[in-house]
């Protein structure tokens, strides 16, 4: 029997696991059910195959019991027939699963026709002796059968019609029961609900039964797609449903309610906005959902016709005169039962004012061209005077309803028109197809020279069909952009700027035609992409040929021009020697300067010219900025000056000013987090060592952010906030003092502080005679801490302002990756401290490598960093286990298995729990294995899982003794 497995949403998707090992060119089918329908909900079936390839996508609608079944899958291909384990992922709304099945490399072979004949002979007689025993009778099945598939099919289903009951159900394969059996029981409650006449549901039950039919005789293929069939008759019984709303959250209906009793110039009388306001007093706002829901539609659609009513057109003036006599009579309206009662006249009303405007571009067309109308406005010209005539002495609304078909058409006309000529001059502006252009001018032609409006409406459908073969012509999406991402890389690598325009425009426009692929854009958008993919589809192999054909004088073009570049800021280094060799490591920074260069070059030959382009122009702008360091303060830095060291210079300032304005404003409510704020500015110190900066600004944020909460004064007589006023750019006091006597006021007095513990400005104001207070003044702007201080009596209170600093330093690649470098380095060194103890600290190679490291880190050596934390997880693993005489533990990681073994030492000769732990470089614990010794203390567990690269220790814990083991992932 079949099992059922659970989706990631508990009893909201359940999928019939039928997955086993399949053949090579077998059939699939999926089945499930579907706890919580969502109507116009659409379930997504994706099939991705052992490479992670989408092998296949379905689309589908379940039945309204739930129960889906998606159509034949057949598992055969060079992308859904290669043997390996395949993963299958349905999404409804919310609600995803996934599950999977393997394809073996066997080739599925299919029965021959005199196979099932036979199979189908022998599913009949077995069928006649099942019912001759339900019932007790004889077999109704005769000996003599016929020879052809189709007459025992037609025997079969004329067996189940007149002795079906569910009895004969557990016949079935019960891989296709359950879908059987689903699809018969929506076709019986179709007809006990009186929505299917019986000689409809004995049709559907017709072709389950033949799909029943083929799959018990092993044509599964005709089998399920007989039973779609069903499933898609059973759905389209009710083809229209109405469209599911999300249920409002609590909060959604509190704020609609806010904005409601907010809302001026409505229909909702005094009356009506006080029972608004009593719903949302009470909280009662979910028992009045569906009324909120359709007061907020009648309220659209009432300020929709005010605007209408303000419109000088003959066309509204039967809408603007209706509604100016019923707007009096809704806000007369005493309750929102009352308002929404009227909601069928005004969705009435609202309809006609929609209806009409449709008619606005038509009547802008002809009076736009009056002086001197084109030949397509003297075609419309003599309908639409009769129809707006007809529109303007209407006599009711459901007069200009019932012109619908008219308005539209009327529309439909300019419409194409205009879809026409746009489609001309974006063909022609991109450069299209002469051909396509041709086509389309004429069908213009037509439409202009157009004897009757039915001539232009049939040419709607040529353009379209235009369209769709433009369309059909193209690559698919995914095919060009993929085409182009290929050239895009090679033309950054070839520095082609001008073919590079080219790329980022097209995939901007395949971006674009991806969005509105899950929109609903409007049919003018859909030309003008489609014009403009078949551009992006024409010019792809065009500018595939200009790279391929990328010839030695181009290159040397633009290698010359880099090279000459990087000659000219040799020469400049050259110069600068002269006056500036004896400043502090001016010689060094030339050295390494001048080994930046050499790598441009070294770029050049491996004709990497987009890479040697950027890291020229990275290299004037450091020269520049490490010049006007050395030129405005020549001795400003014992070290010298580079970028990394200028970029030093300005976090070492900033921490300084932390380290100041915690000596000036210290208090004994600090001390509890004098320690926290120490492993915060050692932390950001050592970032700033390794030229990590990128996480140095975050982490003098956070430092700043911690300062402002915890460097507070308090004072028991004070208590008092600082909010921000964004609109007026000012600071707020709000707060109270502690008062004996509420018959008057006191003084209060206000001192801003700088970080370095200087004055910014004062404050003197008083307090109410109840002890509030209330002031503003205009807020710094300059980043930083400040202090502001508060006065009352002898008493005295702070709060800290945080005005964040903006960081405006710029990162290249290198600078990242030194990033990354610098992020694993310091969980390495966390890692092996909070791990090794003693080893670690007393160990002289770790002292070592690490030295080399931060050396690395100052000369900005990728390479050489690499290495050494290669070298520094060798020695973790090497040196750092902790082992011991009691007990031994050891870890081996290959081939995504982690093999844990080792050994207790035991005074009793029985099993005892022991536990493993096993931690990550991070220091995160990402595996508790619990395992039993033998009687001699010896264990062993093996563990199927994939690590990410790292360093990883297994920690043992037997009694009071700790023994670990380390192993390296790479």
């Amino acid at each position: 029997m079949p099992v059922y497995a659970s989706a990631q949403t508990p009893d909201r998707i359940t999928v019939l696991e039928n997955f086993g090992n399949y053949d090579s060119g077998e059939p699939l089918f999926v089945y499930g059910q579907i706890a919580n329908i969502l109507d116009d909900s659409f379930l997504i079936m994706q099939i991705f195959n052992p490479q992670g390839d989408l092998c296949q996508i379905q689309q589908l609608m379940p039945l309204p019991n739930g129960a889906f079944i998606t159509n034949v899958i057949p598992l055969e291909g060079r992308i859904c027939g290669i043997p390996g384990e395949y993963e299958i992922k349905l999404f409804y709304g919310d609600y995803s699963t996934t599950t999977t099945f393997s394809v073996s490399s066997n080739d599925f072979s299919e029965l021959t026709n005199e196979q099932m004949v036979s199979s189908a002979k022998n599913l009949l007689t077995a069928q006649g002796i099942t019912i001759g025993n339900l019932f007790d009778i004889s077999s109704p099945v005769s000996d003599q059968k016929p020879d052809s598939l189709s007459e025992l099919e037609s025997d079969f289903v004329a067996l189940w019609n007149e002795f079906y009951v569910d009895d004969l159900i557990l016949e079935i394969n019960p891989l296709i029961r359950p879908a059987i059996s689903s699809s018969l029981d929506s076709v019986q409650k179709l007809l006990s609900d009186d929505e299917i006449s019986f000689e409809i549901a004995k049709s559907i039950d017709e072709i389950i039964f033949a799909s029943t039919f083929y799959y018990e005789i092993g044509d599964k293929t005709k089998s399920i797609d007989l039973l779609t069939d069903a499933f898609v008759d059973i759905r389209n019984v009710n083809p229209e449903k109405a469209s599911a709303q999300r249920t409002p959250t609590f909060d959604e209906l509190e704020e609609t309610l806010l904005n409601l009793m907010k809302k001026s110039d409505t229909v909702m009388s005094k009356s009506v906005k006080n029972e608004v306001g009593f719903i949302f007093a009470r909280g009662t706002a979910p028992v009045y959902s569906d009324e909120i829901s359709e007061l907020i539609d009648v309220l659209s659609k009432s300020r929709y016709l005010d605007v209408v009513s303000r419109k000088q057109s003959d066309l509204y003036r039967l809408v603007q005169n209706d509604w100016d006599s019923l707007k009096p009579s809704l806000m007369a309206k005493e309750s929102i039962d009352e308002l929404i009662a009227s909601s069928i006249r005004v969705t009435e009303l609202h309809q006609a004012a929609v209806l009409l405007r449709e008619l606005d571009n038509v009547d802008r067309f002809i009076s736009s061209d009056s002086e001197e109308n084109s030949d397509l406005a003297n075609l419309i010209y003599p309908d639409w005077k009769k129809l707006s005539n007809n529109l303007a002495l209407a006599s009711s609304v459901n007069d200009i309803l019932e012109s619908e078909s008219e308005i539209r058409q009327m529309a439909q006309v300019i419409d194409i028109a205009s879809r026409i000529n746009k489609s001309v001059e974006i063909s022609q502006s991109a450069g299209v197809d002469n051909e396509v252009i041709s086509e389309w001018k004429s069908l213009l032609e037509r439409v202009e020279n157009a004897d009757t409006i039915d001539d232009v409406l049939e040419i709607v459908s040529e353009f379209d069909k235009s369209m769709t073969e433009l369309r059909e012509k193209r690559s698919p999406l995914t095919i060009l952009e993929f085409q182009y991402k290929t050239m895009k890389e090679k033309a950054e690598l070839q520095a082609d700027y001008e073919n590079l325009f080219l790329i980022d425009n097209a995939l901007k426009i395949l971006n674009t035609a991806k969005q509105m692929e899950s929109g609903n854009p409007s049919i003018t958008r859909i030309d003008r992409i489609e014009v403009l993919l078949s551009w992006v589809s024409d010019v792809s192999p065009k500018i595939k040929n200009d790279l391929d054909s990328y010839n030695k004088d181009a290159y040397k073009i633009r290698a010359s021009d880099i090279l000459q570049r990087a000659k000219s800021l040799e020469n400049l280094v050259e110069l600068s020697l002269t006056k500036n060799r004896f400043l502090p490591n001016y010689i060094e920074f030339t050295e390494t300067f001048n080994k930046k260069i050499d790598t441009v070059r070294d770029l050049v030959i491996k004709n990497d010219l987009d890479q040697a382009d950027e890291l020229v122009r990275d290299l004037f702008n450091e020269w520049s900025s490490v010049s006007k360091a050395y030129s405005d303060d020549p001795y400003g830095s014992d070290v010298g000056y580079t970028s990394d060291e200028i970029k030093r210079i300005e976090f070492r300032k900033k921490l300084d000013a932390f380290s100041t304005m915690v000596s000036t404003f210290h208090n004994a409510g600090f001390s509890t987090y004098v320690d926290e704020y120490n492993q915060m500015m050692t932390d950001a110190n050592k970032m700033v060592e390794l030229a990590n900066f990128v996480d140095a600004e975050s982490k003098i944020s956070e430092i700043g952010d911690y300062l402002s909460k915890h460097l507070v004064l308090d004072s028991d007589s004070i208590i008092y906030d600082i909010s921000f006023d964004p609109e007026k750019d000012i600071w707020i006091i709000n707060g109270a003092t502690e008062k004996s006597i509420f018959d008057r006021r006191e003084n209060l007095y206000v001192t801003v502080y700088k970080m370095d513990g200087t004055p910014h400005s004062s404050l003197e104001f008083t307090d109410t005679k109840q002890g509030n207070f209330f002031t503003q003044w205009i807020a710094p702007t300059d980043p930083g801490l400040y202090v502001v201080m508060l006065q009352y009596k002898d008493s005295k209170a702070s709060q800290i302002v945080h005005v964040e600093e903006e960081f405006d330093f710029e990162y290249t690649d290198v600078d990242l990756n030194i990033v990354d470098l610098a992020r694993e380095f310091e969980e390495l060194e966390s890692f092996a401290e909070k791990f090794g103890g003693d080893s670690f600290t007393e160990n002289p190679r770790f002292s070592a490598v690490i030295n080399q490291i931060e050396f690395a880190f100052k000369d900005k050596d990728a390479k050489n960093i690499d290495d050494n934390l290669d070298e520094l997880k060798t020695i973790i693993e090497r040196y750092l286990p902790i082992r011991s005489r009691v007990a031994v533990v050891e870890a081996i990681y290959d081939n995504d298995k982690l093999i844990v073994s080792g050994a207790v030492q035991k005074t009793l000769a029985f099993r005892e729990d022991l536990f493993v732990d096993v931690y990550d470089q991070r220091g995160i614990l990402i595996e508790e294995i619990a395992l039993k010794d033998n009687s001699s203390g010896l264990f062993t567990e093996v563990i199927s899982r994939s690590f990410e690269p790292g360093i990883y220790v297994t920690q043992l814990q037997y009694h009071d003794v700790t023994v670990t083991d380390f192993f390296n992932v790479k």
